[in-house]
């Protein structure tokens, strides 16, 4: 119920602004009144206002996903201009990858992200490495298109549909530049403006992004981390709990310490990160207490486990199963090692093993296949 009330309150605050944004534009460009345009919007037809009002909602879908799209293709042409390689471009979970010099679909998704443009940074000294243009070229490429569809709703005299069309198109791309480009931090999380300014002023930050984008590629491509350059893993003296790159990468030196067996060193990580859980992002927290309860039980530590897999994490890992191959791993040793069922952890490792084409990073999913071929072995 919590839900459809959101829903219906987004809806109405959304046509609300729309109508204001609408009665703004009318009179910068006509020349008219505030009263004006509201009079004749009350002059409508009533069918012709719900006409019009379905039309608004069907193109708003429409228009975000368009700019979601858009946004990331901005990345994808910013990245490429500036020498960096495609990795990965995701719309919601579907993903579009290069394998094998051919263009391939795999699911994938992050929480809080409708879509994403990975690329690997150019073999460059750090120093010459621009993320500046990366980072704004999402926001220029939806500035641009909602531009041109204000200067087509100025110049042409269009349908209705096609107006509507038009008039969300402008409104949510320029929803979409101002949510990205003010510099603003959303759950924790940097957007691209805040990464923009932020990256130039933190090296240490920027060379660890480098070292996330790069490890995320070659990963994708079929590396175990145990076979990536040990300087992948190198850098922090001191973490900044409340920097999400910082504390994301510590979630790839964690999966390297799972994949070499060092369950000490990971486990001693992983409590740092926990005692320091109030300051991290709410999507990092999830991440680091799943591989927690995953260390816990490798480690005999069944208490400890127990407590940490709570109903919140067993959503979490429900959700993100079927294209994390990561919460395979936590559900068969959750099945193998707490509730002590071989059977239901067998049926998880099969069902992995037979969809491990499907999943997008194939260097982690060989990994998790190992870590649970291993576990089976050994407990």
């Amino acid at each position: 119920m919590k839900k459809i009330l959101k829903m219906l309150f987004g809806l109405v605050v959304g046509i609300v602004a729309g109508l204001l944004f609408g009665a703004v534009i009318t009179v910068v460009f006509s020349g008219g009144s505030f009263s004006d345009f509201f009079n004749k919007l009350l002059s409508i037809d009533f069918l012709d206002t719900l006409q019009l009002i379905g039309f608004a909602l069907i193109w708003m879908f429409v228009t975000a996903i368009l700019q979601i799209i858009v946004h990331e293709g901005g990345h994808l042409v910013a990245g490429l201009l500036t020498g960096y390689r495609f990795v990965s471009f995701r719309v919601f979970s579907l993903t579009l990858i290069k394998k094998d010099n051919r263009f391939q679909f795999r699911r994938f998704s992050i929480g809080g992200t409708g879509g994403q443009c990975l690329m690997a940074p150019p073999e460059r000294p750090l120093e010459q490495i621009d993320t500046r243009w990366y980072n704004l070229g999402g926001v220029l490429a939806n500035v641009l298109l909602s531009t041109a569809a204000l200067l087509a709703l100025v110049h042409f005299d269009l349908p209705m549909w096609a107006e509507t069309f038009l008039i969300m198109l402008m409104i949510t791309g320029y929803i979409f530049a101002l949510l990205n480009g003010l510099p603003l931090k959303i759950s924790g999380v940097g957007n691209d403006g805040h990464n923009l300014l932020h990256l130039e002023k933190s090296p240490v930050d920027k060379r660890i992004l480098c070292q996330i984008l790069q490890a995320n590629a070659n990963i994708q491509e079929g590396q175990q981390p145990k076979d990536l350059p040990s300087a992948f893993f190198e850098g922090l003296e001191e973490v900044d709990w409340s920097d999400s790159i910082q504390t994301n990468w510590l979630t790839m030196v964690v999966g390297r310490m799972e994949n070499l067996h060092q369950w000490d060193e990971a486990y001693q990580l992983l409590t740092n990160a926990l005692d320091n859980k109030k300051e991290m992002p709410q999507l990092i927290v999830m991440e680091i207490t799943c591989e927690m309860v995953f260390v816990s039980l490798v480690k005999g530590l069944l208490d400890e486990a127990k407590q940490l897999y709570t109903q919140e994490v067993q959503k979490y890992v429900k959700t993100y199963a079927r294209i994390q191959s990561s919460k395979q791993r936590l559900a068969f040793a959750v099945a193998l090692i707490m509730k002590g069922d071989k059977e239901e952890a067998s049926r998880i490792l099969s069902t992995l093993k037979s969809n491990r084409h499907q999943y997008l990073l194939q260097g982690e999913i060989d990994m998790d296949i190992e870590l649970m071929e291993w576990l089976m072995q050994h407990k």
